[in-house]
């Protein structure tokens, strides 16, 4: 054979074999990447200052903590979420990000007789916490509810029945917050995704976000949540298609009305008022001269002497055809 043929023949199947080799690390590479990115964990939050309420401790003396013991419990907790990272006294987070500030406070420790055996105890505990960025108006606010048991007829375990609760109570009001602050840095479209959560939690912080963002897109869902389960989620979606002002949820919000109480009608009455439209200037109509309660007439009518004037101010040229005083 040909010496330099067969060279040459040597030297292709060597670069065929790097080249192939080449293409297997740059594929192991490529799911290492991947792997890393299906494994890597979301940027935590960051807790600077953290404030207890003046009353916590002396109204709720079942937990015999003091201040310091109180601010351990609340560190543990957030260490245990894994998402929020308590920095020490005089600490920064990374230069991109801005430090919370938190303030907490137990609203209550109480107790409750047992179901069935009356020497068991509950002990209960509720914890309310707030986090805000310093300088900004809005704060994001999360309760927590926390039950552990006892027997009354040994004392030395009530205390640590409290301190129990406690840590559930505080467990529960980061998950909130949790939720809550995710919920920010979400799509419009993930949080209409997630209007249909079996969390409540979650369909309520989707509805706040929705409605901060008057995101139109969402008023199908939105409409949806008015026959929500949980009634704070039901309100608040109410609030929501306000806020937005889409006219495709006035007649679901006047559906909403039927076999309600006089103040949840004076409620929706507003709302309606604020979305206007032909069904709403009908609806307000028909409840102006004709319910039977005087206080839901006057409503109505303040409401729409209310929309005209707005639509007086949008379209000037055009004169409000609504112009009767209120019954005296």
């Amino acid at each position: 054979m040909d010496p330099i043929l067969d060279g040459l023949q040597s030297r292709a199947i060597r670069s065929d074999r790097v080249r192939n080799y080449s293409k297997i690390l740059a594929f192991l590479a490529l799911l290492a990447c991947v792997g890393c990115k299906r494994g890597s964990k979301p940027e935590p939050w960051y807790v600077g200052q953290i404030r207890l309420s003046d009353t916590t401790l002396k109204d709720n003396p079942a937990l015999d903590l003091d201040a310091e013991g109180l601010r351990q419990a609340l560190l543990e907790a957030f260490v245990e979420s894994q998402r929020f990272v308590a920095l020490a006294e005089g600490k920064q987070p990374p230069s991109d990000r801005e430090p919370l500030l938190c303030k907490l406070e137990v609203a209550f420790t109480r107790e409750a007789l047992g179901d069935e055996d009356d020497a068991i105890v509950k002990a209960e505990v509720g914890v309310t916490m707030e986090l805000w960025k310093a300088g900004q108006f809005e704060r994001w606010k999360a309760t927590g509810m926390g039950r552990s048991t006892f027997n009354s007829t040994d004392p030395t375990e009530r205390i640590p029945a409290f301190r129990r609760a406690l840590a559930q109570a505080l467990s529960q009001a980061i998950e909130g917050e949790e939720i809550q602050l995710a919920s920010l840095a979400k799509s419009d479209e993930k949080l209409i995704a997630d209007l249909a959560s079996s969390d409540p939690r979650v369909r309520d912080f989707a509805v706040r976000a929705l409605s901060e963002r008057r995101s139109a897109q969402a008023v199908p869902a939105l409409i949806e949540r008015l026959s929500d389960p949980d009634r704070e989620v039901a309100l608040r979606a109410v609030g929501a298609l306000g806020a937005i002002g889409d006219p495709r949820a006035v007649s679901a919000l006047i559906e909403m009305t039927r076999n309600r109480d006089t103040q949840f009608l004076l409620t929706l009455v507003e709302v309606v008022a604020s979305i206007g439209g032909p069904d709403a200037e009908g609806y307000l109509f028909t409840l102006s001269s004709g319910h039977p309660n005087e206080s839901v007439r006057r409503a109505a009518q303040a409401a729409q002497r209310r929309m005209h004037e707005r639509a007086a101010v949008d379209s000037p040229d055009k004169i409000p055809a609504f112009d009767e005083k209120p019954e005296e």
